[in-house]
């Protein structure tokens, strides 16, 4: 009996590890998709348990973020579906707050949080801090700049930001911009020109590819907008729908929406998409 008595615990235990180990696994994949990415503590109490680690816990912060994201988009799309953006936008607060320095964080807000969730005030909010520590930047007044005038329309504070880009880098493209801004320039133009700069400046693949398809919907809208613009000068009207401008020969063809929508004419002239600009997630049956 007591030969057998080590057998029959191996026996056990491995019963028992088996049933352990899909109560585990059932209860992972039942997470919310917060647990998934992890709680973040309040700021204060992360300044007080880092002590002088403030640089490295911002980036270890900043990583697990970009990981998780990084596991949820698609890359052929540049979209994503069934994403936490509340928790990661805790993450990101909390990494500009214990190193305001840190340039990734910001373009990832810049590049994230505000064609994705709509969030522009709390990005601007982040911006904020970024531009008190990073004297020198250009980038985050500039970010703050395109997101008053593009975002929230408020085209005084998007020349005053864009207006203190200038001065740091005394570029032509930002004083230039800056003067659009003043005078309400056309808003896809613009924003194709931020993204094109921002592009420039992401080094991160995934984000560069969601910017990449953006910027390709935004560039066939711009050309539709164009479209009707001179079907206007032409007709002295708007055009019914988009397949009476490439009937008329004003444009040669509806382009194709990256997103997987279709453009179309609203009732003021302006154009849309069904996507809306985001990839729609798909609703569980």
């Amino acid at each position: 009996m007591k030969q057998r008595l080590p057998l029959l615990l191996i026996v056990f235990s491995i019963i028992l590890l088996f049933f352990v180990q899909g109560y585990i696994s059932s209860f992972l994949r039942g997470r919310t998709l917060e647990e998934k990415l992890g709680y973040v503590p309040s700021k204060r109490v992360l300044r007080m348990v880092v002590l002088d680690h403030q640089s490295l816990m911002s980036s270890w912060l900043l990583f697990k973020v970009i990981t998780y994201y990084g596991g949820k988009i698609d890359p052929k799309i540049g979209s994503f579906k069934d994403i936490e953006y509340y928790n990661m936008y805790r993450f990101i607060d909390a990494a500009t707050d214990l190193d305001p320095y840190n340039i990734d964080a910001y373009y990832f807000a810049e590049a994230v949080f505000t064609w994705g969730l709509g969030r522009i005030k709390e990005v601007n909010r982040i911006l904020e801090r970024g531009l008190r520590y990073r004297t020198w930047d250009h980038y985050i007044p500039f970010f703050m700049g395109f997101n008053y005038f593009y975002f929230l329309k408020d085209y005084k504070r998007a020349a005053k930001y864009l207006r203190i880009a200038a001065g740091i880098t005394k570029s032509a493209f930002f004083t230039s911009l800056t003067s659009r801004m003043l005078y309400e320039a056309q808003q896809t133009e613009v924003a194709i020109e931020f993204i094109q700069q921002m592009i420039k400046e992401i080094k991160n693949n995934n984000l560069r590819r969601s910017l990449e398809v953006r910027l390709e919907a935004l560039k066939a809208i711009a050309y539709l907008e164009k479209g009707v613009k001179e079907f206007k000068e032409r007709y002295k009207r708007l055009p019914h729908n988009l397949e009476e401008m490439v009937g008329v020969g004003v444009i040669e063809k509806i382009p194709h929406d990256p997103y997987g929508g279709n453009f179309y004419i609203d009732s003021s002239g302006r154009i849309k998409t069904t996507s809306k600009l985001a990839r729609q997630p798909k609703r569980r049956g």
